[in-house]
């Protein structure tokens, strides 16, 4: 037997079904351009911190590596945001209204 709260959530999933976007978001698709730019922007200071010798300085070598760890992890959540499944939470006034009258 449900309790009345599982009773009503599955009240809310069947009259509010979850609908997901056919297209990304503008703000999803700037972020997967930063994505590539700053993962591109990691691997050539990557790079470059595997050019330097052993008489560069080694605060040269921790602020490439810093540039080069930062970069690599911002442009890795900004991947996982860029393509992220976005639920559409706009309420359609047709679905609100045909609840409204099976009330």
């Amino acid at each position: 037997m449900k309790t009345p709260s599982q009773q009503s959530e599955q009240q809310l999933l069947e009259n509010y079904p979850v609908v997901h976007r056919e297209k990304r978001h503008f703000l999803q698709k700037i972020a997967k351009v930063f994505s590539i730019i700053t993962l591109i922007v990691a691997f050539v200071s990557a790079g470059y911190l595997f050019t330097l010798n052993d008489e560069t300085e080694k605060a040269l070598k921790a602020g490439v590596g810093a540039i080069a760890f930062f970069c690599f992890t911002i442009g890795l959540v900004l991947h996982a945001i860029a393509s992220a499944s976005l639920p559409n939470l706009q309420i359609n006034s047709k679905s609100s209204e045909s609840t409204a009258k099976t009330k």
